[in-house]
């Protein structure tokens, strides 16, 4: 097979991104840019259980001054279970808006970042990449595949590819488990050239 050329691109790299949320090996990683926002959300948790506390605690000593009773007659009191029907219900009112707001807070991150709608997920690795070279160079050898791009070659062996797949636009020899080969289908000269790559990347890939 012809060495294939390309110039990897911005629109690769988007696609590459949207690709990727798709496979199920790398859906674990997904989760870990919402870690700040779960870390928010049971801060707040904690805060308004302690909340809830003081005034738990504040409730049950008024209702036991009204009718001089100890807090634990007052726990076997019918008293008890108003209190706590109360207590429930003010945590419940006073952080619905809140729950709420976190919640619409955490669809719009998600959706934003399910969709990288900013592309900042992708012009990170674009830029990453363009730190190395967006010019690249591979070459289909008995070891594996030869990647040359600026000022350096390097050769990635059939037995490191972790997977294969093929997106709408492109094909993506993962070398890593986070981290892609991008080979634009537009790099090649005809469709049956790019599916006889893919065919080939499947055959040495599959026999470990």
């Amino acid at each position: 097979m012809d060495k294939i050329n390309y110039t990897i691109t911005i629109d690769d790299c988007r696609d590459y991104v949207k690709y990727q949320r798709t496979i199920p090996r790398l859906k674990k990683y997904r989760f870990k840019i919402f870690i700040p926002l779960f870390i928010i959300f049971a801060l707040m948790i904690i805060f308004s259980l302690i909340m809830e506390i003081r005034f738990f605690l504040k409730a049950f000593d008024y209702v036991g001054g009204q009718y001089s009773m100890t807090f634990a007659e007052l726990m076997q009191s019918d008293f008890s279970a108003l209190l706590f029907e109360g207590v429930a219900d003010h945590f419940w009112h006073m952080n619905l808006p809140v729950f709420g707001v976190w919640a619409v807070i955490f669809f719009l991150a998600w959706i934003i970042s399910k969709n990288d709608i900013f592309h900042a997920e992708s012009s990170k690795i674009y830029e990453g990449l363009k730190k190395q070279s967006l010019d690249i160079e591979v070459s289909v050898e008995n070891e594996g595949l030869k990647c040359t791009g600026k000022g350096s070659s390097f050769i990635y062996r059939w037995s490191d590819i972790i997977d294969v797949y093929e997106s709408e636009k492109s094909f993506l020899v993962y070398v890593a488990e986070t981290s892609a080969l991008i080979v634009p289908k537009r790099a090649f000269n005809t469709p049956e050239e790019a599916k006889e790559f893919y065919g080939l990347l499947i055959a040495r890939t599959r026999k470990k």
